[in-house]
Order: C-alpha cells, then sequence, then structure tokens
C-alpha cells in the first residue's frame, strides 16, 4: 500500500466483477446524454442514434482531455482511481488539469503528463489498444483508460503501492490529485470532519465550491464479505437551513448515471472520506496543502 492516508481496497473480478450492494436509500438518475434537447429536436431517432454512437466510439478511442466516466473494469482494482478522476472532473481546476495533460507525439502514441510531480509517461498506441480489449481496465472513455495506464507504470517505475493500481488511499503522494497538481489532499474517518467540507461543497454546486471529494463504504460484492468501494461526490444538496441534506455520487461501475443519497444514509455507511480543496498556483511536487 502507499505510504499516505487510510488503506483501502476495491474487490473485483472476472466472476465478482462490481458491488451490488448501494448505500440505502439510493435512488436512480437518468442516463447521461451527449446531445442537448435543441439539438436532438432538430435529428431524427435514426439520426440521434447513430450520432450519438460515433460520439461514444470517439470518446471510447480518442483522448479529449475531458473525463466522461469511464467503466471499471473486471479486476483491476481502481475504483479509488476513477473515483478521483470523476470527482476532480467537477471543479474547474480538475478541468483544467485534464485538459492538456494528454497529448499525441509524432508516433502517434500518447504522452500523459502528470505536473504535479514533473513526469511524462508515454503509452504506445499498441499498449492502448490492448488494454482496450483487456476486461481488467476500464472503458468508454480514452482518458480515463490513458490514466490507469500511466499511473500504474509510474506505481511500477518507483515501487508504489506494490507496485499495482489494486487498492489505494484517497489522499496522499500515491492520489491521482497529487500527481496531477502536486496537492495531496485528505483523508478523514471522523463523520464530525466530513460535514464542513460537504456543507461547503454545497454552497456552490455548479463547481462544488472548488472541493474535489471521494468516500468509501463497505460495498457487497454478490453476496461475498463486504470490502471497500470508493465512489465520488458530484454534488451536495443542502436543505433550507443550509444544512446537508443530500449527496449525489457515481459510482465507476455505473458510470453513465448517478445516485443520491440522504446524508443520513452517507453518514451510516462511510467508511472514509478524502478531499482536495483548489490547488494553488505553481504548486510542486513538494506541496502538502489540501
Amino acid at each position: 500500500m502507499g505510504e499516505f492516508g487510510l488503506s483501502f481496497f476495491s474487490i473485483g473480478n472476472k466472476n465478482q466483477n462490481k458491488p451490488v450492494g448501494q448505500p440505502a436509500e439510493t435512488t436512480q438518475s437518468s442516463t447521461v446524454n451527449l446531445f442537448d434537447n435543441e439539438q436532438k429536436e432538430s435529428l431524427s431517432k435514426q439520426e440521434v442514434k447513430k450520432n450519438e454512437k460515433e460520439e461514444r466510439k470517439r470518446i471510447n478511442n480518442t483522448p479529449d482531455g475531458i473525463i466522461q466516466g469511464g467503466k471499471q473494469g473486471s479486476d483491476a482494482g481502481d475504483c479509488w482511481l476513477l473515483a478521483e478522476m470523476n470527482s476532480m472532473a467537477q471543479t474547474d481546476w480538475g478541468k483544467e488539469a485534464f485538459k492538456n495533460a494528454i497529448k499525441t507525439n509524432e508516433n502517434g502514441d500518447y504522452e500523459v503528463n502528470f505536473k504535479g510531480i514533473d513526469k511524462t509517461v508515454t503509452i504506445t498506441q499498441k499498449e492502448f489498444k490492448r488494454a482496450q480489449g483487456d476486461s481488467k481496465y476500464s472503458s468508454g472513455d480514452a482518458d480515463a483508460l490513458l490514466y490507469e495506464l500511466a499511473v500504474e507504470r509510474h506505481f511500477k517505475e518507483n515501487d508504489i503501492n506494490n507496485g499495482t493500481i489494486y487498492g489505494n488511499q484517497v489522499a496522499g503522494e500515491a492520489s491521482l490529485q497529487y500527481l496531477m497538481t502536486g496537492s495531496t489532499g485528505k483523508e478523514t474517518k471522523y463523520k464530525e470532519h466530513m460535514e464542513p467540507v460537504l456543507k461547503a461543497m454545497g454552497e456552490n454546486p455548479e463547481n462544488n465550491n472548488g472541493i474535489s471529494a471521494t468516500y468509501i463504504y463497505n460495498a457487497d460484492y454478490d453476496g461475498n464479505k463486504p470490502r471497500g468501494h470508493v465512489v465520488s461526490i458530484q454534488q451536495v444538496i443542502l436543505d433550507d437551513k443550509k444544512n446537508v441534506d443530500k449527496i449525489v455520487i457515481k459510482d465507476s461501475y455505473r458510470p453513465d448515471s448517478s445516485q443520491t443519497i440522504s446524508f443520513k444514509s452517507f453518514k451510516r455507511s462511510v467508511t472514509s472520506f478524502g478531499y482536495v480543496t483548489r490547488p494553488k498556483q505553481n504548486t510542486t511536487s513538494t506541496s502538502n496543502q489540501e
């Protein structure tokens, strides 16, 4: 395991590849639309279906600097990584970090830049295509897959987390936010420390007040012993008294939809909580801010 924060594992293999238990009082939202209503009205149903298929194919095969899901694979065990991606993508600084981090070189290979540690990892087209055919890794978003491969390569080269992306922390120097920005973030298991952060997120739901947050709960994997699973906090909804009321989450096993849970359900299920605030400009790998 890494050296910072609280440890956990995300379980998955070819026979037990997703948690069947969700936090209590979970409700499903509608799936993500690739085209807005105005665009759809000007197209026939057949054209919409064709365009959506082409757009999904593009997202799957071509990195564009935008995190658009990425369904967790069967046994990579990297729910922590996908959750951090999905949470960072809800903030302006996260969007900016992802925007130009992946470039295609003259050979057609991909260069993934980890600005926080001043390191670039090259993933060849061959490696990328091979990973697309490997159910271990995520599917549906080229950007997400390339980050998986690049983080895995970095971990192996530096013997971080035993050289694997299977199970990690949601804060510290092995976190995605650290690699991308130099900010370690913080992780806590104390619920009294979580509520102020969630409340701050709810005060500016469009950008989550610049806060990227994830949380861990014990998921039931096909009836086996519950193990830790990490999900992304997409939005926090406050009540009329400006207290935390509901939390919208995204599960990397179901990236095209979100679930809304009550704060009561969150407190009952959460085992650990990770968050990172807006990084300072010109952060370096020695930064230890939230």
